[in-house]
């Protein structure tokens, strides 16, 4: 019980930290100046992405505190119950590499959360926070590195710098995922998308492909690393799961390849095919399916020893006092 309990608390973080980073990627990145002239229009997508921040903020928070506790519960060997009692929690919180990494997210979190806040409440303030939001959605996502299997490897430093770029650039593709969809949606239905509309898809587009060439290098360097070997992609229980992974990420690819095709040939700025449109939000639905059941297995992958080494990132880096 405790261990799916550990992967859903893992793929709810990780789900959420992509999405944080994803709106505030999409805002900067995609909408840029788009949605700083869109008048009233503009101010309710800001709007309706502030509040798709808060909630991933809060789902971040409480799977935060979820994985917390059970991790105190698996290195004090007792029931969860017990586990928030004595004094494990707060050596696990300060004497622990993962202890000092969630006081980290912790505080992420927490700022981010008074950020939103305030951003909701004040319009006019919501474009100065973005960066300071993007910025720190940005540290989020890096910081999951630091408790991440290539972390454990410490013979290999480049892979915690491979893990960080594999995070960055999953949020700016798989967690912008929902904005654009968002953002779609926002557009109607009409033939007619606009310039300023066409250009946001079109640069959407482009931040995507950037984000696949570095999800595919750095996940090439990263599973080379964990598994070492052809041979333990299918005798090993990680390689089973990895296999998993790749194969729905080569799925995700042929709908994002789809998307791109629609969004450079298929669309223009007068007139535009209503099944070309209703298509491309059918994909972006797929595609943000698919990218959920990927984050899953990440999750899954992150409880299990890697095939290299034999032993769990959570293992290798969290040792608790023996006078617990």
């Amino acid at each position: 019980m405790s261990d799916a309990l550990l992967i859903i608390a893992r793929s709810v973080q990780i789900a959420a930290s992509l999405l944080f980073a994803g709106v505030f990627t999409f805002e900067v990145v995609a909408l840029g100046r788009v949605g700083q002239s869109a008048g009233d229009a503009g101010h309710e997508l800001d709007r309706q992405f502030f509040c798709l921040a808060l909630w991933s903020l809060v789902a971040a928070l409480f799977s935060a505190l979820l994985w917390f506790w059970l991790v105190v519960a698996s290195m004090s060997g007792s029931s969860l119950g017990d586990a928030l009692s004595g004094n494990a929690w707060r050596m696990v919180l300060l004497q622990t590499e993962f202890g000092r990494v969630w006081q980290l997210r912790l505080g992420v979190i927490g700022l981010a959360l008074a950020l939103v806040a305030v951003g909701l409440l004040r319009k006019k303030s919501r474009h100065a926070l973005t960066l300071v939001l993007w910025l720190l959605a940005l540290v989020l996502l890096v910081s999951l590195a630091w408790i991440s299997h290539a972390a454990a490897v410490r013979s290999q430093p480049l892979g915690l710098l491979g893990d960080a770029l594999h995070l960055c650039a999953a949020g700016g593709w798989i967690g912008g995922l929902l904005p654009l969809a968002i953002f779609l949606a926002h557009t109607g239905v009409s033939v007619s998308l606009g310039e300023p509309a066409l250009h946001v898809l079109r640069r959407f587009s482009a931040l995507s492909f950037c984000c696949v060439g570095v999800l595919v290098v750095s996940g090439l360097s990263n599973s080379w690393l964990l598994v070492g070997s052809v041979a333990a992609l299918f005798t090993t229980r990680y390689g089973a799961l990895l296999l998993c992974k790749l194969t729905l990420f080569a799925v995700l690819l042929g709908f994002g390849a789809r998307n791109r095709g629609i969004i450079r040939t298929g669309l223009n700025p007068t007139a535009t095919s209503p099944d070309l449109l209703a298509q491309l939000r059918r994909d972006v639905f797929y595609e943000a399916c698919l990218g959920l059941a990927v984050v899953a297995i990440v999750g899954w992958l992150g409880t299990t020893p890697p095939a290299r080494s034999g032993t769990s990132s959570e293992n290798r880096t969290l040792t608790i006092p023996s006078s617990v």
